[in-house]
């Protein structure tokens, strides 16, 4: 299984995966970024269990289904490599099976890491962002990342809990973290056609399994003729 992209690109999803994942390497399978292919796309998914983070890029052309999962440790040592190339003309292509992860850049350094966890708990997380039937009628909010970022370097904050209180589309958000802060964020303007309904991106959702393959009937095996032997005449 291989796919070829271009390096800065595979830095950026990368990057932003590794941000959700979990820094304790006590659990393995969420200190990790999980990477997968889907068609001429491929997603990078983190999660710490209490958030999760899925980014993706575009492909150069469509491959066959591409896993893997990499611990942090060596998430760092491929972007420590990637940094060193001429990102914004190179390439490089990842190819996995159940032994190693190789990763070849196009400017000639390649890294042959070990396979250590097994592929495919990411799957499980995705099925999160889908909504059921029991959900309530969602309502979005457009909001800078950067801003939300602010109330985490509040004094307290990395240990209280903020508490967001929402009022409509349109009106402030306020926000309390513990008992000694208090806050605003004001939402950017969203587009009059927008839908605020949540709807899972169909890059996110499992493709469909592979059709299955109708083995050809197996043969009979010809049964020898039996070639009768004339008898003797008595003499």
């Amino acid at each position: 299984m291989s796919i070829e992209l271009m390096t800065n690109e595979l830095v950026r999803v990368l990057k932003d995966a590794q941000l959700f994942a979990h820094g304790d390497n006590t659990i393995p399978v969420i200190n990790a970024v999980h990477l997968e292919s889907r068609d001429k796309e491929l997603i990078a998914v983190g999660t710490d269990r209490f958030v999760l983070g899925v980014s993706k890029t575009e492909l150069d052309e469509i491959t066959a289904p591409f896993t893997a999962a990499l611990p942090l440790r060596q998430v760092k040592t491929i972007l420590q490599l990637a940094g060193s190339c001429k990102q914004a003309f190179s390439k490089v292509t990842l190819d996995a099976d159940e032994k190693t992860v190789r990763v070849a850049f196009s400017s000639g350094e390649t890294l042959t890491l070990p396979a250590e966890l097994e592929t495919g708990a990411h799957r499980g997380w995705l099925k999160l962002l889908d909504s059921t039937p029991d959900d309530t009628p969602s309502k979005a909010m457009l909001l800078n990342p950067a801003l939300l970022a602010k109330f985490s370097r509040v004094t307290g904050g990395g240990q209280a809990r903020a508490r967001l209180h929402f009022f409509g589309m349109a009106k402030p958000i306020r926000v309390t973290i513990g008992d000694s802060f208090v806050g605003m964020v004001m939402p950017a303007r969203m587009p009059d056609d927008a839908s605020a309904d949540w709807s899972t991106p169909d890059w996110v959702k499992p493709p469909p399994p592979p059709a299955a393959v109708e083995k050809p009937a197996a043969k009979k095996a010809a049964t020898p003729k039996r070639t009768r032997t004339p008898a003797k005449k008595a003499s």
